[in-house]
């Protein structure tokens, strides 16, 4: 079975169900742009992954093998996923949505963010960071003032016509033990992140903005051992280190998968549209609400 839908602004072919994605609509699936399929690795490339050499990149794709199974992104298009002995379609899943997306979408052109995107009071933000540093808590709160999410973990960036805009993930986001309780949320009612027992996937449908939105604005979110929260407005070239330090798959960049000056390009432009502001928080004081009246400050 053939399953459709709309993410990042394309039509994706599943013969995997994926169930927090959205549903293209009848007559879209014609139109399909990437296919995810489950089996069909090269037999080549399987004959390479052993446990001692788990990734391999050639032009204009790469393969990897990890803790649950292997994945193969090629052509731009497709992504062939097979589960590792023992474990289920559903273990090895859990990675196409962010990495495995984020690969095919890089070797497509888009630009790939570790960070959260929301449309709040009239403009686009993405909020980035690193683990820790408060991103998931801040995005939920911005959420419950009545902020839309675009993206959850990793949002896509494209050009469009001279403009970067930020393309609608899926309706999800995943949260912390300690996020939920805040929120008030029931666990029982909510489906724990199967590698990641310390999460909950928390459906965001009614709060789902699948508009693609031109982006005014970046938070760094950063947590250190400091007494008082600092802000500051970041300019020149700063601005783009700030851009390339927040790429999602940068750790993963290769001398056959990396930055190319088209990219840098890219990078540049995104830096030259957006107002990106850094916030460093101390680590044991709660200033949730102090971020939250900078933001809205500076909206």
């Amino acid at each position: 079975m053939k399953y459709y839908y709309k993410i990042y602004g394309l039509i994706l072919e599943s013969d995997y169900e994926f169930h927090q994605f959205v549903k293209a609509d009848e007559g879209l699936e014609k139109d399909t742009d990437i296919k995810i399929i489950h089996g069909g690795i090269r037999k080549d490339i399987e004959g390479h992954i052993t446990e001692n050499h788990n990734v391999g990149f050639y032009d204009g794709g790469m393969w990897f093998k990890n803790q649950v199974g292997s994945f193969w992104i090629h052509d731009k298009s497709e992504i062939n996923f097979v589960e590792n002995e023992g474990l289920s379609a559903d273990d090895a899943a859990q990675f196409l949505p962010g990495m495995c997306l984020s690969i095919l979408l890089w070797y497509r052109g888009d630009v790939m963010m570790h960070g959260a995107c929301l449309f709040y009071k009239g403009k686009t933000m993405i909020i980035s960071g690193n683990s820790g540093a408060g991103k998931s808590t801040l995005t939920t709160e911005l959420i419950n003032l009545g902020a839309k999410l675009i993206a959850d973990d990793v949002t896509a960036i494209r050009n469009e016509n001279g403009e970067y805009k930020a393309y609608p993930a899926f309706p999800a986001q995943k949260l912390c033990d300690d996020q939920v309780d805040r929120s008030g949320m029931e666990r029982k009612r909510l489906k724990r992140v199967k590698y990641d027992k310390n999460k909950f996937e928390i459906p965001r449908i009614d709060v789902f903005c699948s508009d693609a939105k031109r982006i005014d604005c970046f938070y760094r979110i950063e947590k250190q051992d400091v007494e008082l929260l600092k802000k500051e407005i970041i300019t020149g070239a700063e601005k783009l280190r700030i851009i390339t330090d927040s790429i999602f798959i940068k750790w993963m960049f290769h001398e056959n998968f990396k930055l190319t000056p088209e990219d840098m390009i890219k990078c540049i432009g995104i830096a030259n549209q957006v107002d990106i502001y850094r916030v460093i928080r101390p680590d044991e004081k709660d200033t949730l609400k102090d971020i939250i009246r900078y933001i809205d400050g500076n909206t």
